[in-house]
This record gives structure tokens, C-alpha cells and sequence, in this order.
């Protein structure tokens, strides 16, 4: 799957602002409101190389995606985004369905899929349009 990335300074000195655009559930993409159709969402966390978490999205009520994170100063330079697959938990797709079609959704999502991190350096990627494909961790 595809994503663009796009990470702008959000605040002085340490405060930034990652968006992203992915194709996950594309054949719900051409509503006004995909987002919040979709059964499933992208999450993402975002960690320095001391592994602390910087920030995250994990999914809430009104589906979005971006999400703030704060870096230590002058030191965290690179930031490994990791994204996974999270259901929508309040997909308006999922609250239409039989009990029984969200028990098989929900038994077919046992494993999580996440995918290989990937390192963003915000010095030269600041303000850039970053295209990535990410790569299932078990491929």
C-alpha cells in the first residue's frame, strides 16, 4: 500500500504535525465522508532512536489522518513512523452490518497487520511530500 507523508514544523521549537493520505478501503473513497465509512483505519506511532514515543494515532471517534507529536530539542532529529491496520471501531459501513458479519470481520482481523517502520530525517524532509509503499513486517 501507498501512503504520502507530509511533516511540517507545528509549533517552536519541538512541535510537528505529521498528515498522511493512504488507500486503505479505497472502494469507500468516494463519499465526502470515507473516513468515517471505512472499516478499518491506519494508526501510526512515532518513535525517536531511544525508542520513546514521540506521538500516535490509534483511531477515534471522528477517523483522521494526522496526528502531533513533540521531539526532544535539538536531538531528535530522525523519528521512525510504524504503521499497522486498526479497525474503525465506529465505522458507519460497520454499524450497518448483522451481528453475525461483524463477528467474521472481527475473527478474520485476529492478526495485526503492521508494517515495516520507516525513518523520516526532519531536517531535509520537513514540509516535503513523502511518497512510501509500505511493506508488511512478515513479507
Amino acid at each position: 500500500m501507498k501512503i504520502e507523508i507530509e511533516v511540517y514544523l507545528e509549533f517552536e521549537p519541538d512541535g510537528y504535525f505529521i498528515s498522511w493520505n493512504d488507500t486503505l478501503c479505497s472502494e469507500f473513497n468516494s463519499n465526502w465522508n470515507y473516513l468515517q465509512k471505512r472499516p478499518y483505519e491506519l494508526y501510526c506511532h512515532i518513535f525517536n532512536k531511544e525508542r520513546d514515543t514521540l506521538g500516535y494515532y490509534i483511531g477515534l471517534s471522528s477517523p483522521r489522518q494526522f496526528t502531533y507529536f513533540q521531539t526532544k530539542q535539538n536531538t531528535d532529529s530522525i523519528i521512525d513512523l510504524e504503521f499497522s491496520v486498526g479497525i474503525n471501531h465506529f465505522s458507519v459501513f460497520l454499524a450497518e452490518q448483522s451481528e453475525d458479519y461483524i463477528k467474521r470481520f472481527n475473527e478474520m482481523f485476529e492478526e495485526k497487520i503492521e508494517f515495516k517502520p520507516i525513518r523520516v530525517d526532519l531536517k531535509p524532509d520537513l514540509k516535503k511530500k513523502i511518497i512510501i509503499e509500505l511493506i508488511n513486517k512478515k513479507i
